[in-house]
């Protein structure tokens, strides 16, 4: 793969990334993530089509999957470019999913549980690991 200078850097996008692979492999979990997001809320807006008293707090509930689903796939985006947005968002944000798997595991939601947690300890893991090759803003 030839080293190609960044835009906006001097220096090649290989030199402080020894492993480029990471940076899309964490993109595209981000990305799966995004579009899980994506299918709550959507299960959402159609639960409240039956949900009676209920439809307006499942569509409070939609819309606010779906902001959360946008930040994640910016947070791929900026990862692909990067940027450190991506890195921050995506790192605070497998802290929640973690904290809403194991929600969903005492729920006795053993699957969707099991698939949040595993998700967030592998986009945890490949973040963390992206965090030192990620220029900080007075490098570019």
């Amino acid at each position: 793969m030839p080293s190609t200078a960044h835009p906006g850097s001097s220096r090649p996008e290989t030199e402080d990334d020894p492993r480029p692979q990471l940076r899309p492999a964490a993109a595209l979990v981000l990305v799966l993530e995004a579009l899980m997001i994506a299918a709550a809320a959507t299960a959402s807006f159609w639960l409240s089509r039956t949900a009676g008293e209920s439809a307006g707090l499942m569509m409070a509930l939609g819309v606010f999957l779906l902001v959360f689903a946008l930040g994640a796939a910016v947070a791929a985006r900026s990862l692909l470019q990067r940027g450190r947005f991506g890195l921050g968002y995506g790192i605070t944000w497998q802290l929640f999913q973690a904290l809403v798997g194991a929600s969903l595991l005492r729920g006795a939601l053993y699957w969707q549980g099991a698939l949040a947690l595993v998700l967030a300890v592998v986009a945890f893991v490949l973040l963390l690991q992206l965090v030192r090759s990620t220029p900080l803003p007075e490098q570019h």
